[in-house]
């Protein structure tokens, strides 16, 4: 295709419907604000968020936006907000916790997924950490799957996921361990032992989070390459430093 013929950014994401993980998180709350004030003719967008005893969703979305982040999108384009639209769910939940009236909406409706949802605690047990960074995006991978009209699902790793080398390329390289295994370990070790194995089974990681995150690029890479259309983000601080297409 002739980039001359390709859309402008804006255009593309007209009337595109977007699923985002993580949204409450500061990486969210920005590629929320910069898709509904850079692209306002974009459709709705689906966040998913926890249910809190108490707090009615749609309030918990107003406080996420109640902050200096979104001040130029209220005055430009402040009707946008509304199409902030919240899922309930969790991402450490089998089928993400979502009801089965929601999960349909998403699969009928979504266009674009971005999974930005995680634990960033270096100190996470290991148990809740493969929980939430491994098993969490395969689960989401699972809701990709059935999404009829998508057309790019976005992982966000991160650059850390590769400690053990000095030089990193824009490829997804050999897994240090499986993350089916990792995953049935959570699920079925008991957390004392899993305490006490970390260190050995999580080797040469230094801590749970780039481990999880690192077996995160492997869900990725198996369930999506030559099936889905993704993308895998390899953010450091301040700055995005890898972009992988499969």
């Amino acid at each position: 295709m002739n980039e001359s013929s390709l859309p402008s950014i804006p255009e593309y994401f007209k009337g595109k419907n977007v699923f985002v993980t993580g949204a409450t998180g500061f990486i969210g709350k920005v590629l929320i604000e910069k898709l509904l004030r850079s692209c306002p003719e974009v459709g709705n967008i689906y966040v998913l968020i926890r249910e809190k005893k108490g707090k009615d969703p749609v309030k918990r979305i107003q406080e996420m936006t109640d902050v200096a982040l979104f001040d130029v999108l209220k005055k430009t384009y402040p009707d946008n907000l509304r199409k902030i639209l919240p899922i309930i769910g969790d991402v450490t939940q089998i089928n993400l916790g979502i009801s089965s009236d929601d999960r349909k909406k998403l699969v009928n409706e979504v266009h674009i997924v971005y999974h930005i949802a995680a634990s960033i605690r270096f100190d996470d047990p290991l148990k809740y950490a493969i929980l939430m960074n491994t098993r969490g995006t395969r689960e989401v991978l699972r809701l990709v799957k059935e999404i009829k009209q998508l057309e790019v699902f976005m992982h966000l790793s991160t650059t850390y996921c590769n400690i053990d080398r000095k030089v990193i390329d824009e490829k997804v390289y050999p897994p240090h361990d499986d993350w089916k295994r990792a995953i049935d370990l959570a699920e079925n070790a008991d957390p004392r032992i899993m305490d006490i194995l970390t260190p050995k089974f999580m080797e040469p990681f230094p801590n749970t989070y780039t481990f999880t995150k690192s077996l995160g690029e492997h869900v990725v890479k198996d369930l999506c390459e030559g099936k889905i259309p993704a993308i895998i983000f390899r953010p450091s601080i301040g700055m995005l430093c890898y972009e992988g297409h499969f």
